[in-house]
């Protein structure tokens, strides 16, 4: 398989080719149209390269042939070669300067299209142009599965005005795109190869997934609405699910443990959101810590019901293989909760714009995203102090913030006594009910 010279090696393939086939002998030149090119002061062709695109339809095609059938592949880089093929006379300003570039650009457009299709078959014929019975296609590009094909690319008289435009140096003048496909640069990264299967295994059950029907805060009071789906450290959730009849029953949150709960009766699994401990279940008669980094934080939060049921399969070689009973786990769908910060109080309630004011809650602040207040519509950003800043530096359960921040951003004038609602957005997580801050003149 080609490597990392097989771009270059296209272009070598075609300027050989038009030397050898092109019936006015002239030069062949591989450079950008606005250069003129040292020591080629007569005639000649030129083909520039100008885009090289991905081959989409063989991003995952490994090579056949190429590597053990049970290895993880490692598909090669396919690429398309697009070329502006011009035409120069040997003088720019001569009657029939034009029309000898127009013939020379006729000639290597017949080459072209006469060997495009199959280059792999063809041989130096001119000694001029190297070994006689040599072949024309470089050593780089010889015994490859995809062959390199050229084709005549249709290209509109906007698209060939706008890449003119991009070469300020240049005159337009005729041109001709090739498009050459495909080129495969083989990958350096090294091949895994999966061990073989020894022994099979193969499960099959008959009861189905859980299925989480509905989710939402569990409501302070029974007959209170129900379908809020923005959650508070320390708040319940409610799942009613369907197909939980199971060994062993899970609730996954984010990234935390599986956490055991009953298998319920109706279906409805209800579940506090925890702080920094997990909750006693039935797998653990203690509660225990929830390390740092893996604690819940607001934003997005994922939730999920597993079931482990006793599952019979078959166990094997090339036999028959033999019964065996297993616990295996299935997950259902996955819900979507928003966990946003709480407010507890604000100290003080009431102040001047030059107040600082304290905020005390849960979930307040994170340094791994962006974190603000907002008053009314003016946010101001939670951040750790700087230098004679008079605020303290941040933490989760309390934070503070200069109110004249907010209060330059506030609509004038400002009534004496004015309220203004008070938010804690953590993470694109806004809390959920605001409290009020009395600014005062």
């Amino acid at each position: 398989m080609a490597d990392h010279t097989a771009i270059a090696a296209v272009s070598r393939t075609l300027r050989t080719l038009l030397l050898d086939r092109m019936t006015v002998v002239t030069s062949v030149t591989l450079a950008p149209p606005d250069i003129s090119v040292a020591g080629v002061p007569g005639p000649r062709i030129n083909l520039y390269l100008f885009q090289v695109k991905q081959q989409a339809e063989l991003m995952a095609q490994e090579i056949p042939g190429h590597g053990h059938p049970a290895a993880f592949g490692q598909p090669p880089l396919s690429l398309v070669l697009r070329y502006l093929l011009t035409s120069h006379s040997q003088q720019q300003d001569q009657p029939d300067s034009d029309i000898n570039a127009q013939i020379l650009l006729g000639d290597a457009m017949r080459v072209l299209h006469d060997f495009g299709g199959r280059i792999e078959a063809q041989a130096i014929t001119r000694p001029a142009v190297g070994v006689v019975g040599q072949p024309i296609l470089e050593p780089a590009l010889q015994n490859e599965f995809e062959r390199v094909k050229l084709t005549l690319h249709v290209t509109s008289l906007e698209d060939l005005v706008r890449l003119w435009s991009a070469i300020p140096e240049a005159n337009f003048r005729r041109a001709a795109v090739y498009e050459v496909s495909v080129v495969r640069i083989e990958s350096r990264r090294p091949r895994r190869q999966a061990p073989p299967v020894e022994q099979r295994r193969v499960f099959a059950s008959t009861a189905r997934r859980p299925l989480i029907a509905e989710a939402y805060v569990t409501p302070p009071n029974p007959n209170d609405p129900r379908g809020e789906q923005r959650v508070r450290i320390g708040e319940e959730i409610t799942l009613a699910c369907e197909g939980v009849n199971a060994a062993r029953l899970y609730v996954r949150l984010g990234r935390l443990e599986l956490i055991r709960v009953p298998v319920p009766a109706n279906g409805v699994i209800r579940l506090p959101i925890p702080d920094d401990q997990y909750p006693i279940d039935l797998d653990h008669p203690a509660l225990r810590p929830i390390p740092p980094g893996d604690q819940l934080q607001p934003g997005p939060l994922v939730v999920q019901v597993v079931a482990v049921r006793e599952t019979e399969g078959v166990a094997g070689a090339l036999g028959i293989g033999t019964t065996l009973l297993q616990d295996r786990a299935s997950g259902s769908n996955t819900v979507l909760f928003q966990l946003v910060p709480r407010i507890a109080g604000l100290v003080p309630p009431a102040g001047p714009a030059a107040t600082i004011l304290q905020i005390n809650g849960d979930r307040l602040w994170t340094p791994d995203g962006p974190s603000e207040v907002l008053i009314r519509d003016a946010p101001v950003t939670i951040r750790p102090p700087g230098p004679g800043d008079p605020w303290a530096a941040p933490t989760p359960t309390q934070i503070e913030i200069p109110i004249a921040e907010a209060a330059a951003l506030l609509a004038a004038p400002l009534p004496a006594g004015s309220p203004h609602d008070v938010a804690v957005q953590v993470n694109g997580a806004r809390s959920r009910d605001p409290v009020i801050f009395t600014l005062t003149p």
